[in-house]
C-alpha cells in the first residue's frame, strides 16, 4: 500500500505525501493538504510506517509511544509531536499487514549536525529533561521493542557468531571489548535515540520538542548520554562540545555521574554502534538501511575512528568531566 494511500484509508485524508528526512529505519514522509475540513485548522502531518523487520511487534511499540507521548506532552505540552488517532479511534493503522502513524506537525527545524556548544547544551538539556519527566510514567509494556538494545555484550555475541572482520579490524575490535564490562544495568526508563536530530530547534537555538520514541526502554543513563555526545561531536574529538552536552544533560537529567562514566560512555555508545553496523554489513545489511553496498562498513569505521580520536583526547576529556561535576549539585537519592 502506498503511503497515500495509507493516509486515505487509515485516516481518511487526501494529501500530497512525500519523503521527509533520512531515517535509517522508519519510512516517514510529510502529509500536506490545502484543505482539511475535518481535521479543523492543520494542514500538514508526519505520516510513518513501522520497519517491521526492526521491530517485531510494532503493537507493543505503538501502546509504548503512545502512552510516552501523552505522558511527556502532560509535563509540558507540545513536548512530543500528538499522535492523531485513526478513523477507527484507534493511535494506528493497521493495512495490508503494515503498522501506520500519523503525528502531528511540529514548527522549528531539525539540525543534521550541531553547530555551536551553546546549541549542544541545549540538546544536552533536553535529553536530560526527558530522562528526568519518564522516570514516573506508567502503561508501558514489560518486554522490550527490541530485545537486548544498546547492550554492548549482545552486539559483540551477534558479531562473533557470524562472519569475520578482516584481521586487522578483528584486532581492533578485540583490543576495545573491556567496554561491554562497564554500564551495564539498567538504572531507569531512557529515550533510548538521543541523536541531535531527533530534536526540533527554534530559532534562538533552544529545544521545542523531542521525536522518536520507538526505543523507550529501561536502559543506563549513560547510554542516551553517550549517544548524544557521539553524535553532537560530529565525527571529530572536541572537548568543549563534550563538556557543553555533559553540562546541560547532568542540569535537567537527575543522575548520579562519575568522570569514567562520562567519559566512557560516549566511547562505548560509539564503539556499539560500530559493532552494530559492521556486523549487519558481514550479514548482508538486514538492518540499517543503504544506499550501496559497503555503506555500513564506512559507517562502521567512522565510529571507530571517532572512538580513536575519543581515547587520544582522554585527559582533555576527563579535565572536562570533572569540571563539570565540580560544578553539578547531584542528588544523592537517585540510583546510580
Amino acid at each position: 500500500m502506498t503511503p497515500t494511500q495509507a493516509l486515505h484509508h487509515g485516516w481518511g485524508l487526501n494529501a500530497l505525501v512525500t519523503p521527509l528526512g533520512k531515517g535509517h529505519i522508519n519510512d516517514t514522509y510529510l502529509a500536506q493538504v490545502s484543505t482539511a475540513p475535518s481535521a479543523g485548522k492543520n494542514s500538514r502531518w508526519v505520516l510513518q510506517r513501522i520497519n517491521r523487520m526492526v521491530f517485531r511487534d510494532p503493537q507493543l511499540v505503538m501502546k509504548n509511544v503512545a502512552a510516552a507521548s501523552a505522558h511527556l506532552n502532560r509535563k509540558r505540552p507540545g513536548w512530543t509531536p500528538a499522535l492523531i488517532p485513526a478513523s477507527d479511534g484507534q493511535q494506528w493503522a493497521e493495512l495490508d499487514g503494515e503498522v501506520w502513524r500519523l503525528w502531528s506537525y511540529i514548527e522549528g527545524r531539525t539540525l543534521p549536525r550541531l553547530q555551536n556548544d551553546a546549541q549542544t547544551e541545549a540538546a544536552g538539556r533536553a535529553f536530560g529533561r526527558t530522562r528526568r519527566w519518564l522516570q514516573d510514567i506508567d502503561g508501558l509494556g514489560r518486554r522490550e521493542v527490541i530485545p537486548d538494545f544498546l547492550q554492548l555484550p549482545h552486539y559483540l555475541a551477534a558479531y562473533d557468531a557470524g562472519p569475520k572482520a578482516e584481521p586487522k579490524l578483528a584486532a581492533f575490535i578485540d583490543a576495545r571489548r573491556h567496554l561491554a564490562e562497564r554500564l551495564r544495568q539498567p538504572n531507569g526508563y531512557i529515550h533510548g535515540d538521543c541523536k541531535v536530530d531527533n530534536l526540533i530547534f527554534d530559532d534562538e537555538n533552544e529545544v521545542l520538542a523531542v521525536l522518536d520514541l520507538d526505543t523507550l526502554m529501561r536502559g543506563h543513563w549513560a547510554w542516551e548520554f553517550g549517544d548524544l555526545v557521539r553524535s553532537a561531536l560530529a565525527e571529530a574529538a572536541r572537548p568543549a562540545r563534550f563538556k557543553a552536552a555533559a553540562k546541560g544533560y547532568l542540569d535537567e537529567a537527575e543522575v548520579r555521574a562519575d568522570v569514567d562514566d562520562l567519559i566512557l560512555a560516549p566511547r562505548y555508545v560509539a564503539f556499539m554502534l560500530g559493532i552494530r553496523l559492521l556486523t549487519d554489513h558481514l550479514q548482508g545489511d538486514r538492518y540499517f538501511k543503504v544506499s550501496a553496498p559497503g555503506e555500513n562498513r564506512e559507517r562502521a569505521l567512522t565510529q571507530f575512528r571517532l572512538l580513536e580520536a575519543m581515547e587520544t583526547e582522554e585527559p582533555a576529556f576527563r579535565d572536562c568531566a570533572a569540571d563539570v561535576l565540580a560544578r553539578s549539585i547531584q542528588r544523592n537519592d537517585v540510583p546510580s
